[in-house]
């Protein structure tokens, strides 16, 4: 199988060949095996020239040209010196299978090369004796076999190390890669989350203020012939709602042109200015809050206001206007309970179907740790939420 290479390193690899083969020609000439030594030289100048796009086939190349060096009894060993460089490019370019053989090529190689050098002396159909097993041709056995298991073993496994090593530098590489995506994943759900805070804001702002106003202003087309001091009431009720809307939205295009800035955190006196500004449109609100103090984090001061907001203002926009809205808010050492019923009219829609209210109700409770639910039986709508106090865990409602 052939590896995919750079054009560049390609060209490399055959400069090399033929530089490795032109230094050992004159030599190879000169020597006293003449012509089939140069194709041996060659041969090896090919295999050198493909040990990196396909260490399969320089291997196989190179065995091929042992093989006719036995048989024919081509003993210029000088070409052989490009072994070491094929056994390299096994162990660092090649696959598990091409590592393996390359491993297995450079033990039973030494040990076929030494048997050859030691015992048939150039004759590759000579058989040993009993005497060849006996001294010195059993020491030159041994200091053979020992000296090449060094040399070819000692190639396979610089190539090994630099296949170690260049995996090790491609997992950073991936590592790095990694957690330059993770990063950025990261980043645009924190972004994401952002936008959706802002939305539920933007939502619960313009949703609670346009609701305001236009209560006022149909209430003071109805009554302005009878009582114009009423107009002037509401016309001030909605220069209010719109002013303090306009701040709200301003802070809000803000964060988002500069990814800073906070809403002011509304405190627990803002309920009762809340409930005031809503029973300003007609609505009737019974309230009821418990004097216990708890602690509440800034985050959930500001659930615990917005639930209340968009309760109130689904009230006036889906309840019966004729009956009261009553608000409860339960206090203990383990949070606060916030609790919203308001009658409803049989033709009005519900406030689950008709926008994403209820939805951003639910999800504000549960970033703050608590929990929402908003049920109706056909004659009543009921919001009940509740938020932790600070340093407390998560409990059900009952």
């Amino acid at each position: 199988m052939l590896r995919k290479r750079s054009i560049s390193r390609q060209v490399l690899d055959v400069t090399y060949a033929v530089v490795f083969v032109l230094l050992l020609l004159p030599s190879t000439l000169s020597g006293p095996y003449g012509s089939p030594a140069v194709v041996v030289l060659i041969g090896f100048g090919l295999a050198l020239a493909v040990r990196r796009r396909s260490p399969r086939l320089s291997l196989a190349l190179a065995w091929v040209l042992a093989v006719v060096q036995m048989v024919g009894g081509v003993l210029d060993l000088s070409a052989d010196t490009a072994i070491f460089a094929i056994l390299y490019c096994t162990a660092a370019y090649g696959d598990n299978v091409i590592r393996r053989l390359g491993l297995a090529s450079a033990v039973g190689g030494g040990v076929i090369a030494a048997l050859y050098l030691a015992y048939v002396d150039g004759n590759p159909f000579g058989s040993p004796t009993e005497e060849v097993y006996q001294e010195p041709r059993f020491l030159q056995f041994a200091l053979l076999l020992a000296g090449l298991w060094a040399m070819l073993g000692l190639s396979w496994a610089l190539g090994r190390l630099a296949y170690a090593r260049r995996s090790a530098i491609e997992s950073a590489h991936a590592r790095e890669l990694a957690e330059v995506h993770q990063a950025r994943a990261e980043h645009e759900v924190a972004i994401e989350q952002e936008r959706n805070r802002i939305a539920r804001d933007m939502h619960d702002i313009v949703a609670h203020s346009l609701a305001v106003v236009i209560a006022q202003a149909d209430g003071a087309r109805y009554v302005r012939a009878v009582d114009p001091a009423a107009v002037d009431t509401a016309l001030t009720t909605i220069s209010d709602t719109a002013r303090e809307a306009l701040s709200d939205v301003r802070v809000l295009l803000g964060q988002l042109r500069h990814s800073q800035g906070d809403l002011p955190t509304p405190g627990p006196g803002d309920l009762e200015r809340l409930f005031d500004q809503m029973r300003a449109t007609g609505l009737t609100i019974d309230s009821s809050i418990d004097p216990t103090e708890v602690s509440l984090g800034a985050g959930t001061h500001l659930a615990l206001y917005r639930i209340a907001q968009e309760s109130l203002t689904n009230a006036l926009r889906h309840g019966d206007p004729d009956r009261p809205v009553t608000v409860t808010i339960e206090s203990d050492s383990a949070g606060v309970e916030l609790t919203v019923r308001n009658s409803v009219l049989p033709r009005r829609s519900s406030p689950e179907t008709s926008g994403h209210g209820v939805a951003g109700m639910k999800e504000r409770a549960s970033l703050a740790g608590g929990m929402c639910t908003a049920t109706g039986d056909g004659s009543s709508w009921t919001v009940t939420a509740w938020l932790p106090a600070a340093g407390s865990s998560t409990k059900g409602i009952n």
